[in-house]
């Protein structure tokens, strides 16, 4: 099996990192206009798939109860906490987390990107707690026990080397914090084919062997689960 290299860690619509006769991602991103993959990201399509103002209500009141079993730097939710959106491609999420009081750190291997949440109209009343960030495909690119949630959307199936990669990831997660993953179910009709999509199971195991406890919730977003993993 050829491995394709990667280009983007945000890229909802290009495949994972392997090939097989078929396109591969970077082929794919270089055939779309980098407004369109704007448009992609933040079209009112993704707003209807995504939830994103309810998906952050309902993982601040998982975060509060983490601060009940032994996470008290989470019982204040987002407001106060350092959060690394891994995969940030617009800032449509770093944006919102901002604006709910948490230092971002918005990781993308694409300096597009990064300038576009520069240039957003929200960035200079935000710029105090908003911090861009370029990192490099193999690495998340934090220091040691640097954040308190890493959070990721549509991200996870572009990574290589998966078990690795969010096993060195841990140990920027400060004590009591988790790992936020968010990814296509394999059966959802958006997205990547379905051949680029992971399996729940496949993503549950491959956290755990990269060392956490796994919690998955598969109703609250019609086309995504949610991955809820503590360091061990």
């Amino acid at each position: 099996m050829k491995r394709c290299s990667l280009i983007g860690l945000t890229l909802i619509v290009y495949g994972t990192l392997y090939c097989n006769g078929a396109k591969t991602a970077e082929e794919h991103m270089h055939e779309m206009d980098f407004d369109e993959l704007v448009q992609h990201f933040e079209g009112k399509e993704r707003d209807e798939y995504q939830r994103p103002d309810a998906l952050l209500g309902y993982l601040e009141d998982l975060l509060k109860a983490r601060a009940s079993v032994g996470a008290p730097s989470l019982s204040n939710g987002w407001n106060g906490i350092t959060v690394a959106d891994l995969g940030a491609g617009t800032g449509y999420f770093s944006v919102r987390l901002a604006r709910r009081g948490a230092s971002v750190i918005a990781l993308d291997i694409d300096p597009r990107f990064l300038d576009y949440i520069k240039n957003r109209e929200e960035y200079a009343a935000l710029s105090d707690r908003l911090e861009l960030r370029k990192v490099e495909p193999s690495s998340i690119g934090l220091k040691k026990q640097e954040v308190d949630v890493i959070f990721s959307v549509n991200v996870y199936h572009h990574i290589q080397n998966r078990m690795d990669y969010f096993k060195a990831a841990k140990t920027s997660i400060k004590p009591g914090g988790l790992l936020i993953i968010i990814d296509f179910k394999k059966e959802s009709k958006i997205g990547p084919p379905e051949r680029m999509k992971i399996a729940k199971q496949d993503v549950v195991s491959e956290l755990s062997k990269a060392g956490y406890q796994v919690d998955v919730e598969d109703q609250f977003l019609p086309e995504q689960n949610i991955y809820l993993a503590i360091p061990q």
